[in-house]
């Protein structure tokens, strides 16, 4: 039965017990009954999708609904009330099988656990778009699903029905001749081939470098450095009822461009790291209102800035934060002959795996040469520690801290090995 249907039923079965015409604003009291929910769903505090997130259910779970209204359903809720989208209950404590066999598509890089809870260990992460088959089973707000010759499970919320191919939202001309890829990651095989001038039709969706396209009625991807906007595409006309901006921000990393500020979003695209967006300085849930491309968006507001920020050039700065990129930089170009750097690693220390240190390894570090290279860098670090962000420097079992400066180069105890007693490399840490 359709939600409008039963909705109808439901209004009529109202009408005749009651004798009561629902004024606008007002919900009709229906007879107390025992609905189930069809999916995971929210439980909010107000008939809105804005509002607060009070709770949630379970596929399976029943609720005793209390009024119905504006495609809201009226809940008891601990000793009050709450509100569930109506689409998501259906009538009675009976719920039939999920539906097996049939197809749901991913709405964000979503992890495949061996089991329905996050407790159970991931089998893979599947992208964003991925589709998956219904085996039929669900418990606990997560869908096992089968994805090519595997069987797992995913959280309920990140799967939606399959509508086709993504919609078209604009097109681009190739500045080059591109490969035309069926994955946007390093497993991709090659299709065809795109010419420079010709022009795609894209979706709007960048992951790892490369646009998502519509290609002879499928889906696939081409390089997105090397597409641009058509000669006069048209100009776009800003819709009225925008929230005013206020100012720009810097995406600090590469940010996930969200429906909505709260945890049942759409993940609508991602921008990469230093792209300038236009903010209204509303924030919601730790999430930036952004308007973009003519749309009210939301991103997560800790990873904004006022500056742009140092675009990774290396493989070692990835996940580094903005200082430790500065040092490391500042070190290739004034000690060349350092060509083995590490960075963000796990560590018991929160200094490495939080992106704000660097092991500089000093070649050949046990000769003069190397023991008198280790003694400059860690000499010149020091000098240009208050320029270059810098809070501590580490060398030949000596640390000297920014905020100890009168007390020098303080001894360490040995820690055995020459590596733990930083012999052959100078360890420096930044401030966040």
């Amino acid at each position: 039965m359709s939600t409008i249907t039963r909705r109808a039923l439901v209004s009529t079965t109202v009408v005749a017990m009651t004798g009561l015409v629902a004024g606008f604003g007002v919900f009709p009291a229906i007879a107390v009954s025992t609905m189930t929910a069809t999916t995971a769903v929210n439980i909010r505090s107000k008939p809105s999708t804005s509002a607060k997130i009070v709770g949630g259910l379970y596929r399976g779970q029943t609720v005793t609904a209390v009024s119905i209204s504006g495609g809201w359903t009226k809940i008891k809720f601990g000793s009050g009330t709450a509100y569930v989208s109506s689409q998501y209950l259906k009538g009675g404590s009976s719920l039939p099988d999920a539906t097996t066999n049939q197809t749901r598509v991913t709405t964000t890089d979503v992890n495949l656990r061996k089991g329905p809870g996050l407790s159970y260990p991931r089998i893979r992460v599947l992208a964003r778009g991925t589709s998956v088959t219904l085996t039929g089973k669900a418990s606990r707000g997560y869908t096992e699903v089968k994805h090519s010759s595997t069987t797992g499970w995913i959280a309920s919320q990140y799967l939606q029905r399959g509508t086709g191919l993504p919609a078209i939202t604009g097109t681009r001309v190739a500045t080059a001749d591109l490969l035309i890829r069926t994955t946007s990651g390093s497993n991709y095989k090659v299709v065809g081939e795109i010419p420079k001038g010709a022009t795609v039709s894209i979706t709007g969706t960048v992951q790892n470098g490369r646009a998502q396209i519509i290609y002879r009625n499928a889906v696939r991807w081409v390089t997105a450095q090397y597409l641009t906007t058509p000669a006069n595409p048209g100009p776009i006309t800003p819709d009225p009822n925008l929230p005013k901006v206020t100012g720009t921000r810097y995406a600090t990393t590469t940010l996930i461009i969200r429906s909505t500020p709260n945890d049942d979003f759409t993940s609508i695209t991602e921008v990469g790291i230093g792209t300038l967006l236009s903010i209204t300085g509303v924030v919601t849930n730790g999430r930036m209102q952004i308007v973009y491309d003519n749309a009210v968006r939301w991103v997560t507001a800790q990873y904004l800035s006022t500056t742009k920020p140092l675009i990774p050039a290396y493989p070692v700065e990835k996940g580094l934060k903005p200082n430790a990129i500065k040092v490391h930089r500042a070190v290739r170009a004034k000690f060349p002959q350092i060509t083995s750097i590490g960075g963000v690693r796990p560590d018991p220390l929160p200094d490495h795996p939080s992106g704000r240190a660097l092991d500089l390894m000093i070649p050949k570090y046990k000769t003069a040469a190397g023991k008198a290279l280790g003694k400059e860098v860690a000499l010149w670090a020091k000098a240009n520690a208050k320029s270059l962000g810098i809070n501590y420097v580490i060398w030949d079992q000596h640390i000297w801290n920014i905020q100890r400066d009168k007390e020098g180069w303080r001894y360490m105890a040995s820690r055995g090995s020459d590596s733990a007693n930083h012999k052959n490399h100078v360890h420096i840490t930044v401030f966040a």
